[in-house]
This record gives C-alpha cells, sequence and structure tokens, in this order.
C-alpha cells in the first residue's frame, strides 16, 4: 500500500517559551516534556497524517503561526510503500502552497461537477454557495504559507 504524508520540523533545536506555547495551543493533550523532546530531537512536530481529515490544511494554520512568532521552520514530504521505510525530501513553501492550492481546486471541481449532474448548471447561488464551502474550508490556511 502507498501512504504519503507531509511534515514539519523546527530549524532551532532549542526550546524556548513561545515555541512551547505555540505546539501546546496546537497538541494540548501531549505534556511539555514530551513537547520539548520532540524539539530538541529535531522531530517531527507535525505530520500531516496526525490528522484522519485536513491534516495539510492543519500544517497551513500551524505553519502560519510559527512565522508570526518568527520562528524557522522546515518542510517535509515523505512516501513509502507499506511496510518500507518512510523516504524523505525536504520541500519548499512554494510546493506546500501549491499543494493547498490544488487541493481546492479539486474541491471547487467536484462541487461544480455535482451541481452540474444534480441541477444542469452552476445557478448564481449555487456558485455563491460553492464559495462560501471553500471559503469556510480556507479560513485562515491561504494567507501566509
Amino acid at each position: 500500500m502507498f501512504e504519503h504524508r507531509y511534515g514539519m520540523k523546527l530549524k532551532n533545536t532549542t526550546v524556548d517559551a513561545m515555541v512551547l506555547k505555540l505546539l501546546r495551543k496546537q497538541f494540548p493533550t501531549l505534556s511539555l516534556s514530551e513537547l520539548r523532546a520532540k524539539v530538541q530531537a529535531h522531530d517531527y512536530v507535525f505530520l500531516s497524517d496526525m490528522e484522519k481529515y485536513n491534516g495539510q490544511r492543519r500544517m497551513a494554520k500551524l505553519l502560519r503561526e510559527f512565522d508570526k512568532a518568527g520562528i524557522e521552520t522546515e518542510l517535509f514530504e515523505e512516501s513509502r510503500y507499506t511496510p518500507a521505510p518512510w523516504q524523505t525530501e525536504p520541500i519548499s513553501r512554494e510546493y506546500f502552497k501549491n499543494i493547498l492550492q490544488r487541493g481546492r481546486e479539486i474541491t471547487r471541481q467536484v462541487l461544480e461537477d455535482i451541481e452540474y449532474e444534480t441541477v444542469g448548471c452552476i445557478s448564481p447561488d449555487a456558485k455563491t454557495g460553492i464559495d462560501t464551502e471553500l471559503r469556510k474550508k480556507d479560513e485562515g490556511d491561504s494567507s501566509g504559507v
């Protein structure tokens, strides 16, 4: 089986209060010592497969939070054919931004296709509904990545 995910690490392995505050906000169930250990070990602070749905969107939100705080990050893409080990490659912010944009475009196309199949056209109300739906999903994810 093919598996694929995106990950984020912090460039600096020194843990300060701001880093712990942001990580604790995102992962309230992990202890501060667990969070500190992840950063100090230069381990992933987030993997997109940690979320059943919208892992990439949540990663984009966390990335934006780190950017606001001036904390440098590194992005990675991993893939494997189970049970082989993960193959890891660094990715650019532009590449990650394109992944998010492609997801939005696919979602838009699916919603439009549903309208065409059920109604036969996309009415102005349906277009507004699709735009609203996409805006809800994007809420804050598109800026700053």
